[in-house]
């Protein structure tokens, strides 16, 4: 009995391994032929804590670079996430995250997709999915983000019509020079990158009270955008935007 188990473990074991062997040499046939050049980096890391090896794979696919990763599933591995864009890599408690930057066009943009992924067993889960704008076409990235966030967002609604969402907490012009920087705004010289439609729901994550009035840094769904000045629309889809809003016309839930 004892040799008939070693059979069967070792007939197992060599499945399993060719298999894996097998989904491996495709999926890296399939990224060479997509790769410039035919040359790809891959990184190999345990994505979801189950002792397994992931693999993530970048490559140039044009301007930008491509991400793909694919995970060890059932002893097979699976692409899960195929993006273009720049990728990092961080911990959440003995969770990993990996988030990914992407320009619009030609690698510069005014605004950027920021889109970050969490891993299960099997899966791998969407977890923020925004458009921010890009610190590279303000006069300053101060302010461009908060210092804090919220451990749990909360929730307000605007009472006035095209409420204005910024890129920082302030109301002051451009200069000279911020205006020649940037110059896609709703209103030339600003820093207004959207107009909220009225009794919008408005996702808090952060706030800024030294300041008066008080600033907020939220996260807009694209239905709550109104007219054509809306920055998700300049080439990304189904996203959110985050910005800033003042606290001074809005109702909190």
């Amino acid at each position: 009995m004892k040799y008939i188990f070693l059979i069967l473990t070792f007939f197992i074991f060599s499945t399993i391994t060719l298999a894996q062997s097998t989904s491996l040499i495709k999926a890296e046939k399939e990224i060479q032929d997509k790769a410039l050049g035919g040359e790809f980096d891959k990184q190999i890391i345990d994505l979801n804590n189950d002792d397994k090896s992931d693999i993530i794979y970048t490559y140039q696919c044009g301007e930008p670079r491509c991400v793909e990763v694919y995970m060890n599933i059932d002893g097979v591995y699976k692409q899960q996430i195929e993006e273009q864009g720049g990728y990092k890599l961080w911990q959440v408690g003995n969770e990993k995250r990996l988030s990914l930057s992407l320009y619009h066009c030609c690698g510069e943009s005014p605004y950027t997709s920021e889109r970050v992924f969490g891993f299960n067993q099997k899966t791998v889960t969407l977890l923020e999915n925004y458009v921010l704008t890009n610190g590279m076409y303000t006069e300053s990235s101060y302010l461009l983000l908060p210092e804090m966030y919220f451990q749990q967002p909360v929730f307000v609604k605007n009472t006035i019509d095209n409420y204005n969402m910024r890129f920082s907490p302030t109301i002051e012009k451009l200069s000279p020079e911020g205006k020649e920087i940037f110059t896609y705004g709703c209103e030339e010289g600003t820093n207004i990158i959207a107009k909220i439609k009225l009794g919008s729901k408005i996702k808090v994550l952060a706030n800024l009270i030294e300041r008066e009035p008080a600033w907020l840094f939220v996260e807009v769904e694209k239905n709550a955008i109104a007219g054509e000045c809306n920055p998700i629309d300049f080439d990304f889809k189904d996203q959110k935007l985050r910005g800033w809003i003042s606290d001074k016309f809005v109702e909190w839930k």
